[in-house]
């Protein structure tokens, strides 16, 4: 391992949490060797600078913050971030995240009328939103106005 290559990644790791997937693209990028980016991760996560598990939590927390559902984070966590799957499911067991509260705040935010009965149009619209933003319709299917979901299927 060079001192460059450990220098380039603590570099990014005092900004913000990487997965190591990302540290790991961004090292292939700048043309390091796949052994010094081998010795380099592992020197990270043996001083515990870089942990898949810790970023996933923060990804997950700041995303919640943001409006997206469980479905979306996992998603990106996986396809975007390069976290295994158990790493995400162990996350999200461990969080106290309300994914029903989330819901209700999304859904107040961009459609403030969502109680108020909904013609079949607007309410495909609600259901497209929702679900595109990662909620299970159990987190919000309650909150929309009269109606039942069997007019969309």
């Amino acid at each position: 391992m060079t001192t460059l290559a450990f220098s380039y990644a603590v570099n990014l790791l005092s900004r913000r949490e990487y997965s190591e997937f990302e540290i790991r693209c961004k090292m292939q990028e700048k043309a390091f060797s796949e052994q010094e980016i081998e010795d380099t991760l592992a020197q990270l996560q043996q001083k515990n600078w870089q942990s898949d598990k810790r970023f996933t939590e923060n990804y997950l927390r700041a995303r919640a913050q943001r409006g997206y559902g469980v479905n979306r984070i996992k998603q990106e966590l996986r396809q975007l971030k390069g976290i295994l799957p158990e790493t995400v499911d162990e996350a999200l067991m461990e969080c106290d995240i309300d994914w029903s509260e989330i819901a209700l705040n999304v859904l107040a935010k961009k459609f403030p009328d969502y109680r108020a009965r909904q013609d079949a149009k607007n309410k495909q619209k609600i259901w497209r939103y929702m679900l595109s933003h990662g909620f299970f319709a159990e987190d919000f299917a309650d909150f929309i106005g009269n109606g039942t979901e069997d007019e969309f299927y």
